[in-house]
């Protein structure tokens, strides 16, 4: 029987620090209706992810494809209940840039899926 394999991904800055303040405004700065479903995940697992940040070292993060897929989330949620002025006010980040990530993380979530 063969052993699934876990494949991590590295977040370096800024794609990092995105991750880190989209996280902690899903959690921290605005309530979401369902939760789980949106996340796809538990406030505790995001609570676990916001923690294993730990001020973001400088060679970046690494997370597995369900971490990933949870940042996924996290984003887009992040900015389309921001929009496009409040995205950057609030996470330092321009609105197309958050977007441009989102596509980045899209087109790793669909490889991942057709490897498997």
């Amino acid at each position: 029987m063969e052993t699934p394999r876990i494949r991590e991904y590295l977040f370096a800055s800024p794609a990092g620090g995105l991750l880190q303040t989209v996280v902690n405004e899903v959690l921290h700065g605005f309530r979401l209706e369902h939760f789980d479903e949106a996340m796809g995940t538990s406030r505790e697992e995001f609570r676990k992810l916001l923690r294993h940040f730990g001020g973001f070292p400088e060679d970046g993060v690494s997370l597995n494809l369900r971490q990933v897929s949870a940042f996924h989330n996290a984003l887009r949620e992040t900015l389309q209940e921001l929009g496009t002025e409040e995205f950057q006010t609030r996470t330092g980040y321009t609105f197309e840039y958050g977007q441009r990530i989102l596509l980045e993380l899209d087109g790793l979530i669909s490889a991942e899926s057709i490897d498997k």
